[in-house]
């Protein structure tokens, strides 16, 4: 999964539940390292992601040493000299000699007024701190990224849905407008511009200006989240609400949500698909 470009808080798969290794964790392959850059965010909407830090904690022992204490994983962004978000966790560290461990964080952030807001210098520092037992202490560590571009985080009105040219807009949960392309599927037949309903596959289309169909670039059925600030499982309330659709004000805010066919919840955004890999 990736967190560039995607809409806040996409239901995220069990990243954790795979194999592990020392040096790389539970990540076979990690796209696009942003840290110690400068960066563009041209095309971007508030309520979008930009990265998710992630800190991999490591311990080892050798030579008759044995380690074991209470020790508390700390994993924050901060903009300038102020910490706007952040993950604790204490875990208990108890390893005899010649062995290693580790433990695996990550922490999303995006645009928005309580996140990234304005131009400047955003950092991740990951640390570990000692809370009882033994030394355990990992010095703290910073990346930083120099984001420019940033758009504005005014927010204003919610609810209203509309097509624009051959463009679906809408003002999401937080009260930023959204602007989703779609991909030309076809011609209905003049005289339908502005229409908008959902396929017997469960995707999103409009009508454009030019008289043409156009449906929405992804859907996905949600489904419960492994981050603690994504999705519920799916209420699946049932094939007699679809066609139903709303502005959601559920989890992440930006998403236009609606009940497919099959009676699952669906949702799509104006966001990157956030399932493969963006480069």
């Amino acid at each position: 999964m990736t967190f560039w470009k995607t809409n806040f808080n996409m239901p995220v798969p069990d990243l954790f539940g795979g194999s592990s290794t020392y040096d790389a964790g539970f990540m076979a392959a990690r796209y696009g390292n942003i840290g110690s850059m400068s960066i563009g965010l041209t095309g971007f909407y508030p309520g979008y992601e930009v990265a998710v830090a992630d800190g991999l904690y490591r311990w080892e022992t050798y030579g008759g040493e044995c380690l074991n204490g209470i020790v508390r994983l700390d994993l924050d962004w901060y903009g300038g000299a102020t910490c706007y978000a952040g993950a604790r966790q204490q875990v208990c560290v108890n390893i005899g000699e010649d062995y290693q461990t580790w433990w695996e964080r990550m922490y999303n952030t995006g645009i928005a007024g309580w996140e990234i807001c304005c131009n400047g210098t955003y950092c991740i520092k990951a640390q570990a701190v000692n809370v009882s037992g033994d030394d355990l202490l990992i010095g703290a560590v910073n990346i930083c990224s120099d984001f420019g571009s940033v758009p504005s985080v005014a927010q204003c009105q919610v609810g209203p849905i509309w097509v624009e040219g051959n463009d679906l807009h809408y003002w999401n949960g937080n009260g930023w407008e959204h602007v989703m392309v779609g991909d030309c599927v076809g011609n209905p037949g003049a005289g339908k511009q502005g229409s908008l309903w959902i396929d017997n596959s469960h995707y999103l289309h409009w009508v454009g200006a030019d008289c043409n169909d156009y449906r929405a670039a992804w859907r996905i059925c949600q489904f419960c989240s492994t981050f603690s600030n994504g999705a519920p499982a799916n209420p699946s309330p049932g094939a007699s609400y679809k066609g139903s659709i709303w502005i959601d004000q559920q989890f992440g805010y930006t998403h236009l949500s609606y009940i497919g066919c099959d009676g699952n919840k669906y949702l799509a955004g104006a966001g990157n698909y956030p399932y493969v890999a963006p480069y």
